[in-house]
């Protein structure tokens, strides 16, 4: 959870000064998201971004360098969202700065679903996209586990191996955003609604820390 900046990622993830390549990335990472590296086609990024085809391919030399940007993006998103949190904590102790992180990563999760759809969608067999995602994923996963580790030697949370709560987080933490509609569907909720995820994070907060509802 620990964002780039605390991570020391090598790789820049700073937005474009250029609102076209911008455009294009977005619409990008929307349609990577719901079709796929191979379902989506730069033709169909181009018309979502609204730029002619020669234009994508002037920024992007290629489908995968496209892809890419697209996933930086998302996970700059990421960092500026948990950076934005981390501010503010200042000296609060462990298990509040861990709740409010689990708390913030949910909510990001939920009006960013692209990012974990992406991950899901690349991540079930070995290759170069996996690869790349784990350049990022990897600290977070590293930083998390060490959060998680940490808390269970206090008692804060269960004592099982921290790589469990991990997967109990990133899995349980986003799978109702990701699958908004089928949640929608199946149980009335809207999974967009400000109630509805904060009723979410409440859930996870309570099976990892075992205790009530986080004000």
């Amino acid at each position: 959870m620990t964002p780039s900046s605390e991570r020391g990622r090598d790789r820049s993830t700073r937005p474009s000064a250029d609102p076209t390549r911008d455009r294009i990335v977005n619409a990008a990472a929307e349609l990577f998201s719901a079709r796929s590296f191979e379902g989506a086609t730069t033709r169909q990024i181009a018309a979502r971004a609204g730029v002619a085809q020669p234009l994508l391919n002037y920024h992007f030399t290629s489908k995968e360098t496209l892809w890419q940007a697209a996933v930086d993006s998302l996970f700059t998103l990421l960092d500026q969202h948990m950076n934005a949190r981390l501010q503010t904590l200042g000296d609060v102790d462990d298990v509040t700065r861990a709740r409010l992180i689990v708390r913030d990563f949910i909510g990001f999760s939920a009006r960013h679903p692209q990012l974990h759809r992406i991950i899901l969608q690349e991540s079930t067999a070995a290759g170069a996209r996996m690869d790349y995602l784990l350049t990022h994923v990897r600290p977070i996963y590293e930083s998390t586990i060490e959060m998680f580790a940490n808390l269970a030697e206090q008692g804060a949370v269960p004592a099982i191996p921290p790589t469990h709560l991990y997967y109990i987080l990133t899995g349980g933490g986003p799978t109702m955003f990701v699958l908004g509609p089928e949640c929608q569907e199946l149980s009335g909720l809207d999974p967009t609604s400000d109630a509805v995820i904060e009723a979410h994070a409440d859930a996870i907060c309570r099976l990892l820390f075992n205790d009530p509802p986080f004000p």
